[in-house]
């Protein structure tokens, strides 16, 4: 009886626990479909935002006011104070913040519009002049144009209007195209063959450019900007304009040709903004209306960038017709005109994708020894490029393919020691790619490093592991506090290119601070072990780090997915880091870029400031000549710019750069994956020599990179440096093994 009535039981306790599981599982697969359903409305209703709502216009020009107009023409006559003028008046009030992000309050349109509705209209003047006013009787007012290069998406320019204020913009027409002809006709008594007709900005340009003496300097911007009034990379290019108004003016006393150079800022515009952020911030304020820009803004990286690469053959044309007019034979200034090209996050793409393939033809085409010339102005100069790492690595693996880098069954030391020339000493950099890094060293640190870096050994390395204890200091206190570094590049660049690897990693470092440890492979600090409630609290973070890392099908090749200044050459199996042996991949960084100044310990100098501020960017020619020879037994690699060779005697201004640069990667176990005199640095940035994707303010910066053209920095060897290099060359040879 017994046996008979416990089988119905057991049937009926194992139905009870599949209809449980069964209920749990309808409920389950109920709440997944219910969270599923509310990321597609969630999705598509920011798509619903971004497209229809809070769409910016896809064809209009900001700043293509004709220059001749009469509200523009007073302008470039006199010059405008009224930014500088209001700017001294904010700054009693700003405070510069605590998280590293800085807001020039001194550098407003929209203050100037507040104060004047007619400003609207004078600031979209294609051509302006601006003037920082001293305060100080003993200073001198700082004095520069501002022009503007605007582009649709398909790259077409736009067209000038006229206008002025109170009146509506009507479009040129013959009429006032042949009136304006004859004026200028008039006005340089001259046939109508040798005038040309001002249409567009560049038209505008051309005729500026076409006479005196002028130092250019162009700004790119990227993603979530354009060129509308108020826009923060428009203010961002005044800082610089008024910074080498400065720079000119320190040098005069030892270069006259500077001396009545005028500063013209060239702003390149593009519809990097898809959503109309500012907007938002207006009707709902900096908190509700930022929150949603960035959650909107977040999803059009994946369009911008097409629509860079799709601007960039205009703007590079653009740019070529420009500077045709500054170094045209015969003109005013064109044995010193000087232009310098920066382009910031997308801006960076589209001159990577614009440069590509000129600089892999000219390096095919370089002649053994000689100068490779500039690609496009007197240097680029890529600022965080939100670019694939394969539009860096093509022209290196080109220089790579040319160049002897080791010995091997195949090539002896001779033909090391040659190919060492293949650019001269004279070697300028062409083009320059700085990216705020996210750590040191390059590629983190592996097992058995942190015991090496401890040992108290006099065994040859003690300088050198003081060093790495004293950058790793650095980088614990950066992680304790949140590391400033380029985000955008570093992590969000590859999860648009379905690399979520990096991903993981940020998520990896937010679970570390709230853990209250260093990160993995980035510090020798050994944390507190976490409580029972921190990993409780950190579990969900770390399970979806480990999704994002081990997501299938991912895009797992890293020159596609990583950006120029994120992609760090594979360290060797062997050695430590003091060590240097050769990368089985030398492609990638190739530099690094550290701040002189203490960590947070340099502040900014804000825009209405800058005739009065406390600036040194000391002339510093001659710079690069002397670190190279300052390392001639190893053929000039791993020169660093704050150690120099003696100056040369009789020779003024041999002063070093405001920021320092090294060449290689200095105790990261890596050789240099690059000769001394190769013309393409990808830098890697670290503390406040450029921190966050929008952290390139400083003057420290503004003044190094400026220093790059202003200067000559590799003015050739004197008679008594050759004969050294060249002995010290013949022992390196020698001893090569």
């Amino acid at each position: 009886m017994l046996r008979v009535s416990a089988a119905p039981r057991r049937r009926s306790i194992v139905l009870a626990l599949l209809r449980g599981v069964w209920r749990f599982y309808a409920r389950f697969v109920r709440v997944l479909m219910s969270v599923l359903f509310g990321i597609t409305l969630l999705f598509l209703g920011v798509l619903f935002l971004n497209y229809v709502v809070l769409s910016t216009s896809k064809a209009r020009a900001y700043r293509n006011l004709d220059p001749s107009a009469p509200v523009c023409r007073d302008g470039l006559a006199t010059g405008w104070t009224i930014l500088a003028d209001l700017g001294r008046d904010a700054l009693r009030n700003a405070k510069e913040p605590d998280d590293g992000g800085w807001v020039d309050a001194s550098n407003d349109e929209a203050a100037a519009l507040a104060r004047d509705g007619g400003w609207g209209t004078r600031l979209r003047c294609a051509l302006q002049r601006h003037v920082v006013p001293a305060v100080k009787p003993e200073n001198k007012s700082l004095d520069y144009h501002l022009g503007f290069l605007e582009f649709q998406e398909n790259g077409e320019p736009y067209a000038l209007v006229a206008g002025g204020l109170g009146m509506q913009d009507k479009a040129i027409d013959s009429a006032m195209l042949g009136n304006a002809m004859q004026r200028e006709m008039h006005r340089r008594s001259a046939p109508v063959a040798e005038i040309r007709p001002v249409l567009s900005q560049l038209d505008a340009l051309r005729d500026h450019f076409a006479s005196g003496s002028h130092y250019v300097l162009v700004f790119i911007h990227g993603w979530r900007h354009d060129a509308r009034i108020g826009d923060g990379n428009v203010a961002d290019l005044r800082l610089y304009a008024a910074h080498a108004a400065r720079f000119l003016a320190q040098r005069c006393p030892l270069e006259p040709s500077y001396c009545d150079m005028k500063v013209t800022a060239l702003y390149i515009g593009w519809r990097g903004a898809r959503v109309d952020e500012k907007g938002l911030r207006a009707y709902f304020g900096n908190a509700i209306g930022g929150f949603f820009g960035d959650l909107s803004a977040g999803a059009t990286l994946f369009d911008r960038k097409p629509v860079s690469e799709a601007v960039a053959p205009a703007a590079i044309s653009a740019l070529r017709t420009i500077e045709g007019v500054l170094t045209k034979p015969g003109t005013d200034g064109a044995a010193h005109n000087r232009m310098i090209v920066f382009g910031h996050s997308l801006g960076g793409n589209m001159l990577a994708t614009g440069l590509k393939d000129d600089l892999i033809k000219a390096v095919r085409r370089h002649r053994f020894g000689e100068t490779l010339p500039n690609v496009l102005g007197n240097l680029v100069v890529l600022i965080n490029p939100a670019s694939e790492a394969t539009k860096w690595t093509a022209i290196q693996r080109e220089v790579w393919n040319r160049t002897a880098f080791h010995t091997d069954a195949n090539t002896g030391p001779a033909d090391v020691a040659r190919d060492q020339r293949l650019f001269p000493d004279d070697q300028r950099p062409v083009m320059v790619s700085v990216t705020a890094a996210l750590a040191f060293p390059a590629g983190g640190l592996r097992a058995g490093d942190c015991a090496w870096i401890g040992l108290d050994l006099d065994d040859g390395y003690r300088m050198a592991r003081e060093k790495i204890r004293r950058r790793l200091a650095n980088t614990d206190t950066m992680f304790a506090s949140g590391v400033d570094y380029d985000w955008a590049t570093h992590d969000l660049f590859p999860t648009f290119k379905f690399d979520f690897r990096p991903a993981a990693g940020y998520l990896d470092r937010v679970a570390a601070r709230i853990e209250g440890r260093q990160p993995a492979g980035e510090s020798c600090t050994a944390g507190a072990r976490a409580g029972l409630v921190a990993r409780a609290e950190t579990l969900p973070i770390r399970t979806l780090a480990l999704l994002a890392e081990t997501f299938p099908f991912q895009n797992s090749a890293p020159e596609e997915s990583h950006t120029i200044g994120n992609l760090d050459p594979p360290r060797p199996a062997a050695g430590v880091l003091a060590d240097a042996y050769p990368s089985a991949a030398p492609f990638g960084t190739t530099h690094e870029l550290l701040g002189l100044h203490a960590a947070g310990a340099e502040a900014h100098n804000p825009y209405a400031t800058l005739a009065d501020a406390a600036i040194d960017c000391p002339v510093a020619n001659r710079w690069l000549t002397r670190a190279r020879m300052r390392r001639q037994e190893s053929f000039g690699q791993f020169w660093d710019s704050e150690d120099l060779a003696a100056p040369a005697p009789g020779l003024a201004g041999q002063g070093r750069p405001a920021a320092q640069f090294l060449h290689g990667q200095h105790l990261t176990g890596i050789a240099p994956i690059t000769r001394a005199n190769d013309p393409f640095w990808n830098l890697r940035a670290f503390d406040n020599a450029l921190s966050r994707h929008d952290g390139y303010r400083l003057t420290s910066f503004i003044c190094a990179m400026n220093q790059l053209v202003m200067d000559d920095i590799t003015q050739a060897p004197t008679r008594m440096e050759r004969m050294m290099i060249d002995e010290s060359g013949m022992a390196a040879r020698m001893s090569a093994p």
